[in-house]
C-alpha cells in the first residue's frame, strides 16, 4: 500500500541486492557514473586534479561502493526489502495481465490512479464535453 500512495518513482530499497548482476558490475557501473559525473562538474568549473589527495579520491569511492555493496542487510531490512519486491512484482504482472485495469498519473497533481480503464474513458469523454477544451484526434488511415 506504501508503494501506492508514494506513487509510480517509489524505488525499493536495496533493489541491487536482487539483482542477477555480480557485485563487480553494479559497482563499475556505478563507480562509472558517479565519476563522470563528478568529472564533468570538476570540467566544467575549470578544476584540474593535480593533488596527491585529489587523485586519490577516485579509487577511495570505487572502494566505499564496492564495500556498500558487500556489506550485508540488517535482518529487518532484508526482509522488507524482499517482501516489497514480491508485491512489486506481483502489481507489475496484474496490471500486464489485465488489460481492464490502468494506471495513471493525473494531470495536475501527481497522484496516482489506478481503476477500471472503461470507467476511466468515460470520465475522460464526459470531461471532454463539459469543459470544451478538448478536442479527440482520431487517425485514419
Amino acid at each position: 500500500m506504501s508503494m501506492l500512495i508514494k506513487g509510480v518513482k517509489y524505488i525499493i530499497p536495496c533493489q541491487s541486492r536482487f539483482s542477477k548482476t555480480s557485485i563487480d558490475d553494479i559497482v563499475k557501473q556505478q563507480y562509472t557514473s558517479i565519476s563522470r559525473t563528478i568529472q564533468r562538474c570538476l570540467d566544467d568549473h575549470g578544476i584540474i586534479v593535480r593533488e596527491p589527495v585529489d587523485k586519490e579520491a577516485f579509487p577511495a569511492l570505487n572502494h566505499l561502493l564496492h564495500e556498500l555493496q558487500s556489506t550485508l542487510l540488517p535482518r529487518k531490512l532484508k526482509i522488507r526489502s524482499r517482501r516489497e519486491r514480491n508485491i512489486v512484482k506481483s502489481i507489475r504482472q496484474i496490471l500486464s495481465t489485465r488489460s481492464d485495469v490502468i494506471m495513471r498519473r493525473t494531470d495536475k497533481s501527481k497522484v496516482l490512479f489506478i481503476g477500471n480503464a472503461l470507467e476511466f474513458s468515460n470520465k475522460a469523454l464526459e470531461y471532454m464535453i463539459k469543459t470544451e477544451a478538448y478536442q479527440e484526434l482520431t487517425c485514419k488511415r
